[in-house]
């Protein structure tokens, strides 16, 4: 019991992560963090022997939990007729350690009061009981208490980290965000500053590294970690340039290296995660989201996690930065951190945004034939248009098939038709065209019909085909009549109207006679002339194949003619 810990409340927003600096409440004095910058000296109390025995009694009784054994001992040192102040404020140190392990908040906060009030108790002690107060009125979510508590401290130590952060803590809890702002930004620059020598030393490592590489950047405005991330990428771009067997591709491979270190250890130092926590939940609150941004910059750096990186790709994408977005979801997906089937497909759909369509398709496979994505329809197609993109036909089709197996309507059956007639595999589009049309729902009944026409022809079968394009015409003509119907409305004129003025015009056209008034254009399905065009064409193929066939056949009996009539001579 010794080492029991403040219980102190833990912000309920999950997106913050804050937890309020704790401190041991023990029978030890407990002095936080050294600040002597205003340091009054204080001549330290003693103790006899006689308290400092009765004293031990009761902290054993505490400890093993026999807290009213543990008061009689306390109560009885406060019947000795000569008791320093020193050893009447550690007397009721302990009696508020005994309240706040009792579940008494404010009867702790009362006798650590007690403690702060003796002017003759030395600094250490006054100090470890103002702060304990301000973490028990955290506790009751006095939030102005706390501050006021952390102000008196910093009255005298106004350099203690801890304390900027517990008074922005609780003024987050009040709402004021912004004034809150400056106030862990001060506790982050005093943990900083103490570092200063070994980021300066860092800095310096940067700029020269810039410097070397010819890095152009802004020497006002650019920071060091964001420096070494524009050294970074400049120098990913000359290795690209760069044949590997060179010396210089190894000396750009190191210093790359080498500027990561630099940049890691510029993000790391005395803060700590929680406290930028802190501030990119204010900045959210306030709504800056370019604040929010920087602050995620700075975290990906020394805490690389997953929603660091997701929510930093998020924020690049909705500044239109799509390299960068796709970077820093790389990043993630490379670290390992991606584990949901929706966030392998938004990593192929990235790669995607970026035209790096082979990326997605190795991405997507990968993850598919390892189970990690869900195999529906909507991921199939996905992963059937990056092989496409990438000019991969056939696993595209793969996909494509699979997306078609699932689909209650025969759209992607209808894609794959059209795929498979284009690597001239007719068969299997004639197969997935009929699919298509018998699953129905399809978009353009035309289109779909000519498709599998097509696809007949080319497998010579001409009455399947014949068919296929009637049924074109029919849903070609209907679209055709309402696209001419929707057209005289537009015009505010009758349908007869519209058509004798669209053949006046047509005429006029041809005779190169200027046209009075509006030119009427109206816009019609193609899917019309392309089905009379493959009429026509199977109409005198079809003739052109029965003259051959007719011929073949003509030949034939004269060849079976003359062999007979050789045989009889």
């Amino acid at each position: 019991m010794q080492n029991k810990l403040i219980p102190i409340l833990v912000l309920s927003v999950i997106m913050l992560g804050v937890d309020v600096n704790q401190t041991s409440i023990n029978f030890s004095t407990a002095y936080g963090q050294e600040d002597n910058s205003q340091r009054k000296t204080k001549k330290t109390g003693s103790m006899t022997e006689k308290v400092a025995k009765k004293l031990g009694e009761a902290q054993e009784l505490i400890d093993s939990e026999q807290l009213d054994e543990g008061v009689e001992i306390l109560n009885s040192i406060l019947e000795f007729k000569k008791l320093s102040p020193y050893e009447r404020g550690q007397v009721n140190y302990f009696f508020a350690y005994v309240r706040y392990l009792k579940g008494d908040s404010r009867g702790a906060i009362t006798y650590y009061k007690r403690v702060v009030a003796d002017p003759n108790v030395p600094d250490g002690l006054i100090q470890a009981s103002k702060f304990t107060i301000a973490q028990l009125y955290f506790q009751l979510e006095e939030y102005a208490n706390v501050i006021a508590a952390v102000d008196s401290l910093l009255v005298e130590q106004p350099n203690r980290t801890d304390l900027y952060i517990l008074k922005g803590t609780a003024m987050y809890q009040q709402k004021k965000y912004r004034e809150m702002i400056p106030i862990i930004q001060k506790g982050i620059s005093i943990a900083e500053e103490a570092n200063a020598f070994r980021v300066e030393s860092l800095e310096k490592a940067v700029k020269e590294t810039a410097s070397k590489y010819r890095v152009k950047y802004d020497r006002d405005t650019t920071d060091s970690i964001t420096l070494a991330l524009l050294v970074k990428s400049k120098l990913q771009e000359d290795l690209a340039d760069t044949r590997k067997s060179t010396d210089k591709y190894t000396e750009i491979e190191e210093a790359i290296k080498s500027i990561e270190a630099d940049a890691a250890n510029l993000a790391k130092g005395p803060t700590r995660e929680n406290w930028w926590l802190l501030l990119r939940a204010a900045y959210f609150e306030l709504e800056e989201m370019d604040k929010v941004k920087e602050i995620l910059e700075r975290l990906v750096v020394e805490w690389s996690k997953k929603e660091y990186w997701t929510q930093l790709s998020a924020f690049y994408g909705q500044d239109k930065q799509e390299k960068e977005q796709m970077a820093a979801y790389q990043t993630a997906y490379h670290e390992g951190f991606l584990e949901k089937s929706s966030e392998f497909v938004q990593m192929a759909q990235l790669y995607l945004s970026v035209e790096a369509p082979y990326e997605a398709a190795k991405l997507l496979q990968k993850a598919i034939d390892e189970d990690k994505v869900d195999k529906e329809v909507k991921n199939w197609k996905i992963l059937a248009q990056a092989w496409f993109l990438s000019g991969y036909d056939e696993p595209a089709i793969v996909a494509l098939r699979e997306a078609a197996k699932l689909s209650d309507d025969g759209e992607l059956d209808i894609r794959l038709a059209r795929s498979l007639n284009n690597i001239a595999d007719y068969e299997g589009c004639t197969n997935s065209a009929k699919t298509a049309i018998q699953k129905g729902d399809l978009k353009r009944l035309d289109e779909s019909y000519i498709t599998l026409g097509m696809c007949q022809f080319e497998v010579a079968d001409f009455e399947g085909a014949k068919d296929a394009f009637a049924n074109a015409k029919i849903d070609a003509d209907l679209r055709n009549d309402q696209a001419l119907k929707d057209c005289a409305a537009a015009e505010n004129m009758g349908l007869e109207e519209l058509l004798v003025t669209m053949e006046t015009q047509r005429a006029f056209r041809e005779m190169n006679k200027e046209i009075e008034g509006k030119v009427i254009s109206c816009s019609t399905p193609s899917s019309v002339k392309t089905v009379a065009n493959w009429q026509k064409f199977l109409e005198k193929e079809v003739e052109r194949v029965t003259m051959l066939e007719n011929q073949r056949k003509a030949l034939e009996e004269i060849l079976a003619s003359n062999e007979s009539n050789a045989l009889t001579f």
